[in-house]
């Protein structure tokens, strides 16, 4: 009898696998991608960096003529002088007290001199240089020699532009930007060709920020 029951048990067995794997049909398309999950929270604010020298700002060329009235002044340790104002509003306490401000004199169109700047005439020696304040940039000449003292006026086709170069100066030396590595003294010596390849600043004055 339980060699009858086992024997039945088996067909039935045999009779479903055939049927379920004669009923299996193809696989179906892959089912639509369920919505995004909700988006992570925000991380915390990183610290502020060191103010580096990615924003170097600088002027166009003017010419004397176009920087108003030149007129007597007196300065300490000069006397009197000729003196004009430049506004410079990217000159901020910030960069007086930890950037480099760098002033050119052009004279032709091949010819930039960094100032102060002096030349001889005769048993005399003519000055130019430059005082630097908040929003502005001070030029003056000089005579030396002369007696009483006294400043001379410049061409006016002559002109002037200035480069301020943003602070980020740790040990006497940049700490990034394209200045990285280079001393404050070392940036003042470089020629007027060198800054502006340097810093990729047009020599035109175009472009100016």
């Amino acid at each position: 009898m339980c060699m009858k029951k086992l024997i039945f048990s088996l067909a039935i067995i045999t009779a479903s696998t055939i049927f379920l794997t004669a009923c299996k049909g193809d696989t179906g398309p892959a089912g639509t991608a369920g919505p995004a999950g909700p988006t992570g929270a925000t991380g915390a604010t990183g610290p502020a960096g060191a103010t580096g020298t990615a924003n170097v700002i600088y002027s166009s060329w003017a010419t004397v003529g176009s920087l108003g009235t030149i007129i007597d002044s007196g300065f300490a340790d000069f006397g009197t002088c000729k003196r004009w104002i430049r506004p410079a509003p990217g000159i901020t306490a910030a960069v007086l007290d930890n950037g480099v401000i760098l002033s050119y004199w052009k004279v032709s169109a091949v010819i930039y001199t960094a100032l102060p700047y002096q030349f001889p005439s005769g048993t005399q020696t003519y000055f130019l240089g430059s005082v630097t304040a908040v929003g502005k940039i001070t030029y003056f000449t000089s005579i030396f020699g002369a007696s009483p003292a006294a400043g001379w006026t410049p061409n006016s086709g002559a002109e002037l532009r200035y480069i301020l170069i943003p602070g980020g100066v740790a040990g006497g030396r940049f700490t990034n930007g394209a200045a990285a590595g280079y001393t404050v003294a070392q940036i003042k010596s470089m020629s007027y060709e060198q800054v502006i390849t340097l810093f990729n600043i047009p020599a035109d004055g175009t472009n100016v920020k």
